[in-house]
C-alpha cells in the first residue's frame, strides 16, 4: 500500500518496474515474508497493524519487530484522520494503538500468516475539497464496515503542491479489524465474515464506488 500512484514490481536489470496504483487495493496484514525482506524496504509499514497505524498517521513507533522506518513522516500530506467504530467500543480502544497491537499479538500466536487486520487504500474524487473527504469516508466506514462490525482507522493523504498543481491523487488510507474485539471467549479470533476472502473485498470496492460517485468517473 503506497501513497503515490505506482507501487514497486519485481527488478529488472537492477531497476525497480512500477505499476499504477489501483483506484481501490484492500489486502490482508500479515507478517509472512517480513524476516526474508529488508526493514528498510517499501514493505516493511505493512507486516502489521501497529506499523500500519503508524504509518497511515504518519507518526514514529515501534511494532512487535521493532523501530518502523519512519521517513513517511516528513511528507506533510496528513490531511485528517479518525476512528469508526460501534457504540459499545470499550473507552480504552477508542484512542491509540492498542487495538491493533493486541490484533498483532493475536495474529502472531498463529503464525506469520496469521492476518491481524485490513488494509485498504481507495482514492477520492479530486474534484471535492477536504470537507467532503472526511464526510465520503466517515459515512462509507460506517454505512459498509463498522455496521458489519468492523473498528475503522482512516486517514487522508494529499498534498498540494505550491503552483496549485495536484501531485499524485487524493486518496484515504482505511485500516479495518479482522478479529473478534468484544471482551468474551472470542476476542481475539479471526471473524471470517470481515473483509476474509476476495468476495467480501469486492463487495468493499464495489459499495466504495458506488457511495462515493467514482464508479461513473472511472468508466467514462
Amino acid at each position: 500500500m503506497f501513497d503515490n500512484t505506482s507501487v514497486p514490481r519485481t527488478s529488472e536489470a537492477g531497476r525497480d518496474l512500477l505499476r499504477p496504483r489501483p483506484p481501490f487495493n484492500a489486502r490482508p496484514v500479515c507478517a509472512a515474508g517480513r524476516e526474508s525482506r529488508s526493514t528498510e524496504g517499501p514493505y516493511s509499514t505493512h507486516y502489521t497493524a501497529t506499523a500500519s497505524w503508524l504509518y497511515i498517521n504518519r507518526v514514529s513507533g515501534s511494532d512487535r519487530f521493532g523501530p518502523v522506518p519512519d521517513g513517511y513522516t516528513l511528507r506533510g500530506d496528513l490531511v485528517a484522520t479518525g476512528r469508526c467504530h460501534p457504540q459499545k467500543l470499550p473507552p480504552r480502544l477508542r484512542l491509540g494503538d492498542t487495538l491493533w497491537r493486541e490484533a498483532d499479538d493475536a495474529a502472531a500466536l498463529e503464525g506469520p500468516r496469521g492476518i491481524s487486520a485490513t488494509h485498504i487504500v481507495a482514492d477520492l474524487p479530486r474534484d471535492a475539497d477536504p470537507a467532503r473527504w472526511v464526510w465520503l469516508v466517515e459515512n462509507y466506514a460506517y454505512r459498509h464496515l463498522v455496521d458489519k462490525g468492523m473498528i475503522v482507522d482512516w486517514a487522508i493523504h494529499w498534498r498540494d503542491s505550491a503552483d496549485g498543481t495536484l501531485p499524485g491523487t487524493p486518496h484515504v488510507h482505511l485500516l479495518a479489524s479482522a478479529r473478534f474485539w468484544r471482551q468474551n471467549g472470542r476476542v481475539g479470533s479471526r471473524q471470517w465474515q470481515w473483509l476474509a476472502n476476495a468476495d467480501q473485498m469486492r463487495t468493499a470496492e464495489d459499495d466504495w464506488f458506488r457511495f462515493t460517485g467514482m464508479q461513473t468517473a472511472l468508466a467514462a
